[in-house]
């Protein structure tokens, strides 16, 4: 089991306690991987919880590369992750494997999420991908009254709390690391569907979770890798006509959100332009992703060949797990 630590030692101790009242038939391994905390982390780890092997990255390596450090150092047929701003409930670890020890080819389980400061509230009862490729928290904002309480297939594991099966991380290859964060669960989804691996939703598998705890939702640092890594997402994974849908929706909305900010800069009074940071919002971050895009395209090129040469299974596949984006907007209306 693996759990992914930059500067939350704040988190750790509820997270880690939650672990040690775990049991399961054999044993497990906790493994704390640490990305260059400046809070003391691995040594508030060492001290209070001896049982947990702690791994210092040396660097921030962002949630895809750092919980790949810890699958390298791990021995065990099923890997878990699980973030570090959650608290698992009673029979959590046992739900998750049992779950996956009944069918083969199962490559991921995914638990059920509740979101910590809301009691009773779905976060995540697996993932959705949406018709414009976006991701999706299957159930978010619904009560936890029993509507999610079957076992069933979903589209995708959440990476916050997800069991693994090591014979499909062979296979399909770990999280993408220049994702850096978000969407490198949902990427490593698409690409386990195309090799003919299911993911199944746990709903014995019960986690509270601090959405966005670590990186705080919509900030700038949320928004630049959730736009960009939802395009590297696409450009590896998809059919051709939904790559150039993909790409022409969001080079159409980076347009109108730089067309809104210069206007708004022009229509400001000279004193308050010169005080404007001309270069914030949106646009700003909309101008990041496309910068970024240029550089890792070749990349990326390069990975989707290797994916789509290996498809087991045909895009019909995983676009029949399409949900429509316009129904999804609904929700929130």
């Amino acid at each position: 089991m693996i759990v992914l630590n930059h500067d939350g030692g704040r988190f750790l101790e509820p997270c880690l306690k939650a672990l040690e009242a775990q049991v399961l038939d054999g044993g497990f391994e906790v493994l704390l991987v640490d990305n260059a905390s400046s809070d003391g982390s691995p040594d508030l780890v060492r001290s209070r919880f001896p049982s947990v092997r702690v791994i210092e990255a040396g660097a921030n390596l962002g949630f895809a590369a750092g919980n790949n450090l810890g699958i390298s150092k791990a021995t065990a047929q099923y890997i878990v992750l699980l973030n570090n701003d959650t608290q698992v409930r009673p029979g959590w670890l046992t739900a998750l494997v049992e779950a996956a020890v009944d069918e083969p080819r199962v490559g991921a389980v995914t638990a059920k999420l509740l979101f910590r400061d809301q009691p009773g509230t779905i976060q995540n009862a697996g993932c959705l991908l949406l018709t414009d490729g976006s991701g999706a928290d299957r159930g978010s904002g619904e009560p936890d009254d029993g509507r999610y309480d079957t076992r069933e297939e979903v589209f995708g594991a959440c990476g916050a709390s997800v069991l693994y099966r090591r014979e499909m991380l062979d296979d399909v290859g770990l999280l993408d690391p220049t994702f850096f964060m978000y969407y490198e669960d949902t990427d490593l989804n698409w690409r386990m569907r195309l090799r003919g691996w299911r993911v199944v939703y746990e709903p014995g598998a019960v986690v509270d979770h601090v959405h966005a705890g670590s990186s705080g939702e919509w900030s700038p640092l949320f928004t630049f890798h959730v736009d960009r890594n939802r395009l590297f997402m696409i450009l590896k994974n998809a059919p051709l006509g939904f790559v150039v849908r993909a790409f022409g929706g969001f080079a159409r909305t980076a347009v109108l959100n730089a067309i809104r900010t210069v206007w708004g800069r022009l229509r400001r009074p000279p004193a308050a332009l010169a005080r404007a940071d001309l270069g914030s919002g949106r646009a700003r971050i909309h101008l990041r992703v496309l910068l970024s895009l240029a550089r890792y395209t070749p990349e990326m090129l390069l990975k989707r060949s290797r994916i789509r040469s290996r498809r087991a299974v045909p895009d019909s596949a995983i676009e029949g797990f399409l949900f429509p984006r316009e129904l999804w907007d609904a929700r929130f209306r």
